[in-house]
């Protein structure tokens, strides 16, 4: 086996062996082999101890169209999922306040609902659904219009957060040529 730059082998050992794949039931499905798009999350903390994490898979843009397409398709009543896989989730420690609307501490499903001119970044009560199959627009706590702009290509979605304070920061998303 190969040394991993900055592990000692026996951290690099256990790396290997803990990523070995089982088959794992996960929101109707059952995985037998590793994902394409991975699963990641990104975090967070905020003031002294708050934490927001956003949950998703990394899709791949691979040459293809996206936006509008049936990757991230148009539509507000079928927001699309901001991922792959199962259905993006965005967990807040604490009892938050989200361009001036409160949203209490818990686990949402995030969406984005795309237009050619606007997205709209939506947190919805249900999160354990697979896509936004299951996705029902009367579940929606939160939407919040995004501003979206041109950016670098991004081969894979990324999460991430911009704008840090001691009491906030903005959410972004950054994929194939747009952030918002």
């Amino acid at each position: 086996m190969s040394r991993i730059k900055g592990l000692s082998t026996a951290l690099a050992v256990l790396f290997v062996l803990g990523t070995a794949v089982e088959s794992q039931a996960q929101y109707g499905r059952t995985k037998a082999k590793p994902d394409a798009s991975p699963g990641a999350v990104s975090s967070q903390v905020i003031g002294i101890n708050s934490t927001i994490s956003v949950s998703y898979h990394r899709p791949a843009v691979k040459e293809r169209e996206v936006w509008g397409t049936d990757l991230a398709p148009f539509g507000d009543e079928k927001p699309w999922r901001a991922g792959a896989n199962e259905t993006t989730t965005v967990t807040f420690s604490d009892d938050v306040t989200v361009n001036g609307q409160d949203v209490p501490a818990g686990t949402y499903g995030f969406h984005v609902a795309l237009s050619e001119d606007k997205w709209v970044f939506v947190l919805n009560k249900n999160y354990k659904t697979w896509g936004t199959y299951q996705y029902k627009i009367e579940d929606d706590v939160l939407r919040v219009e995004a501003k979206v702009a041109d950016a670098p290509h991004q081969e894979r979605l990324l999460f991430g957060f911009d704008n840090l304070t001691a009491d906030g920061a903005d959410l972004f998303l950054h994929w194939e040529t747009k952030h918002a």
